[in-house]
């Protein structure tokens, strides 16, 4: 018997990488890119489908085409409000029309940071554009789509290969130019194999079960600063250039701790480890 199929948006992108990468043998795979073409690992594993998810009516030809049985959307640009809130709710509404469920790949800075930790019941108060347009993308889909499943999730880590922001590390570091990480700002980075094997757990579930919000964030409580640090040496580089800083230092509100607790993540199964592991 086989599998469902799965349509995973932001195929470039380090999460949707991992998805392909980790797929269960019976999904019948397809994933979207833009801007960015996907790594030949994911061409070669997945139905590629060029889309700009902003475009609503391209979105829902394309979606009803593929028609698929669960649409895991993980495709963003942080800087720009339409590809947040509006691929969103496009991707939302086109998958509603072909009958499909929704996986949402949200963050924790949807929060302040301020009044940690937050569980799945909280309200979102963001103080960043970022997390504002992420937390109107969440309300957009559930709008929508009554069962769409919102996982939120902190700092999502690749060192194999690297995501962006472990690249910049690496390169900056290797160049022995400094960066500055804040020590006051704390975040839950989880390995973005992790998070995929939850995201697949997720979508082993009947529909109705997966419903709603679903925290997921690492299993370490770290500063900015100190993940720097021990990706550095977990990949064999000098953290000396790595400078300590202040996030009051930063031109523009950043949430200092949006710390996450799960209520409902135990009944996936999949067995967390540090991200420098």
């Amino acid at each position: 018997m086989s599998g469902p199929r799965v349509l995973v948006t932001g195929g470039a992108g380090t999460v949707a990488g991992w998805l392909v990468r980790t797929a269960p043998a019976d999904i019948d795979l397809h994933v979207t890119e833009h801007r960015s073409p996907v790594p030949d690992h994911v061409r070669t594993r997945a139905a590629v489908h060029r889309l700009d998810l902003r475009r609503r009516d391209e979105v829902e030809h394309r979606i009803s085409g593929i028609a698929p049985d669960v649409v895991v959307h993980t495709a963003y640009v942080q800087g720009e409000r339409a590809a947040i809130v509006e691929a969103t709710a496009a991707v939302a509404t086109a998958a509603g029309s072909v009958g499909a469920s929704m996986l949402q790949l949200s963050t924790d800075v949807v929060f302040a940071g301020d009044r940690p930790p937050y569980d799945e019941s909280s309200e979102p108060d963001p103080v960043s554009d970022y997390g504002r347009w992420k937390a109107e993308a969440e309300r957009r889909a559930a709008a929508i789509l009554a069962d769409v499943c919102i996982t939120r999730t902190s700092l999502v880590v690749s060192i194999d290969p690297p995501d962006r922001a472990t690249a910049g590390l690496v390169e900056a570091l290797r160049a022995r130019r400094p960066i500055t990480l804040f020590h006051d700002e704390m975040r839950q980075p989880i390995r973005a194999e992790d998070l995929a094997a939850e995201l697949w757990a997720l979508v082993s579930l009947d529909r109705a079960d997966r419903a709603g919000v679903w925290h997921l964030p690492g299993p370490e409580h770290l500063s900015r600063s100190d993940i720097g640090r021990r990706l550095a040496r977990r990949l064999g580089l000098d953290p000396s250039p790595v400078a300590v800083g202040s996030a009051a230092d930063h031109p523009s509100p950043r949430p200092r701790d949006p710390a996450l607790v799960s209520r409902r993540r135990h009944v996936l199964g999949v067995r967390l480890q540090a991200v420098d592991a």
